[in-house]
């Protein structure tokens, strides 16, 4: 399928009737589409009956209950009241070839007669196969799969199984519920950017990928083996809190060094350093005066907010470290870069809600503020990277968010007039990435015999688990594309649980690293 860019607006038409119970996402979705000037809401179909839910065992169904109420607080409600008045205000029509494509609005779906009127095909979601994507996550559990597919699905007369227009995939919540609502609100996200690459006239499927099949219900055994993982998860989150509040945080991230090119590294042989703080995590090295520093995040033992530390990288050791920033909120992912004659820090400052930019007046341990932008918002793992023709961009995991402030699944890109933070633009592909599994930055940049890797984090099966080495084939004010080269895991090095940063400088590199 291709519409012609730039003519027109994409013609949208929505399956819904006008009495449906609006779930939050769909609200949302509702809300943004009919605020979106890519896109034009047509009408609305009211196809056939709504299908029949999966059936859920008592036994789950009253388990569920009380782990909603349990995590009641962590879900914030939507207002769905500007939707049911969008939803009710659309003029119903049985005419599927008066849009370009028919969003199939939940579990309503169009009559054979109907879709065989739309030539440009119907799209619907699935989450891990299923509709209902908190009955599906009954059946998943951290570290025994990778997260929750949400895949947007084609179908048309000619192919009525249909095939995958988008897929991404997103890490697991503590628990159904939490899983659930998480992937729902996301999915708003996948939906609007294949949209916007349907109305750029962008092919919408590339592929015959069939969708994932539906899963199978929950035996007796498996409700009962997901309550069980349910209270030992949360039974291990209050130990963790209390362990916290008396200052005895389980040792979380190390950090190892070793020395190689950058695609075949290997972490398997590489050197742990000495532990110089209760916990040392996103490492930056970073050279200046022919000394290779190392920069990191820095925290203790009660949980706290973190700062930055900085120590003089010596062969395959430290010297003592100094603190190089403090501040009164949480400070992480100290990505360090120079720009002619100074020397700057991008810290992740999220918990400000904002960006800040810092310059070093005596490197490596004394800073001041330079620059501050996107007021108001949450940013994390940012970096900057100057291309060879002087233009500036900014890469990072911004969190969009009603519920849920996540930094792990959408990468955002803007071109930028460099460390001032004066010009910023939106890359017109935003979110260029999505998916827990390569969104997140791991680090800055990495320039190599001709080619440009960006490190990201492997979020997948949770926060933390592995790393990816992708390499961003372009970047320009119109596209960004990246292909996976490398995947690292805990498998590729002993007794290790997760590896979630990686810096190099010349033919060294470090990554950090928590251990079992």
């Amino acid at each position: 399928m291709k519409i012609k860019a730039g003519q027109r607006p994409l013609r949208l038409q929505i399956v819904a009737h006008a009495n449906d119970t609006l779930a939050d996402w769909q609200a949302m979705l509702l809300d943004r589409l009919a605020r979106d000037p890519q896109i034009d809401l047509v009408g609305r179909m009211e196809g056939q009956g709504l299908a029949r839910r999966s059936q859920i065992d008592v036994f789950l169904r009253a388990f569920l209950a009380v782990e909603r109420l349990i995590v009641a607080r962590q879900i914030l409600p939507y207002d769905t009241l500007g939707a049911r008045a969008v939803l009710s205000e659309l003029p119903v029509t049985e005419n599927a070839a008066a849009a370009d494509i028919v969003l199939e609005f939940g579990e309503r779906k169009l009559t054979a007669e109907q879709m065989a009127d739309q030539d440009q095909g119907v799209w619907s979601l699935t989450f891990g196969g299923g509709l209902d994507a908190t009955n599906v996550a009954t059946g998943v559990t951290q570290r025994t799969a990778p997260g929750m597919i949400v895949q947007i699905v084609q179908r048309s007369a000619e192919v009525p199984e249909g095939h995958v227009v988008r897929a991404a995939q997103y890490h697991l919540k503590p628990g159904a519920i939490l899983t659930g609502a998480f992937v729902e609100e996301k999915s708003v996200l996948l939906v609007l950017r294949a949209l916007h690459d349907l109305a750029a006239g962008q092919t919408a499927c590339a592929g015959s990928k069939p969708p994932l099949s539906a899963p199978q219900p929950q035996t007796v055994f498996g409700e009962i083996g997901y309550a069980a993982s349910f209270v030992t998860a949360l039974a291990a989150k209050l130990r963790d809190r209390w362990q916290a509040r008396k200052g005895r945080a389980p040792d979380f991230w190390r950090l190892a060094v070793g020395s190689g090119d950058v695609v075949n590294l290997e972490t398997r042989t590489a050197t742990a350093l000495p532990a110089l703080s209760h916990t040392m995590a996103d490492p930056f090295l970073f050279e200046n005066d022919g000394k290779i520093w190392v920069f990191y995040e820095a925290m203790n033992a009660d949980d706290g907010n973190g700062w930055i530390d900085v120590a003089e990288l010596d062969g395959d050791t430290l010297k003592p470290a100094a603190t190089a920033l403090s501040c009164p909120y949480h400070l992480s992912f100290p990505f360090v870069f120079r720009d002619k004659d100074d020397i700057y820090m991008l810290p992740e400052t999220q918990q400000s809600r904002r960006l800040e930019v810092w310059r070093a007046v005596e490197f490596p341990a004394k800073w001041e503020r330079h620059a501050t932008a996107f007021e108001g918002k949450y940013l994390a793992d940012s970096t900057l990277w100057k291309a060879q023709d002087g233009q500036w961009w900014l890469l990072t995991n911004l969190s969009d968010h009603h519920s849920f402030q996540d930094h792990s699944s959408e990468l955002y890109l803007f071109a930028v007039d460099g460390p001032e933070l004066g010009s910023i633009t939106p890359h017109p592909k935003n979110p260029v990435v999505i998916g827990s599994d390569i969104a997140r930055n791991a680090g800055a940049l990495i320039r190599e015999n001709g080619r440009l890797f960006r490190p990201s984090q492997n979020n997948s099966y949770c926060y933390g688990y592995g790393l990816n080495l992708m390499e961003i084939t372009t970047l320009d004010a119109v596209e960004f594309e990246e292909t996976m080269v490398r995947r690292w895991t805990p498998d590729d090095r002993p007794n290790t649980l997760g590896i979630h940063h990686l810096s190099t400088s010349g033919d060294r590199f470090v990554f950090d690293w928590s251990g079992k």
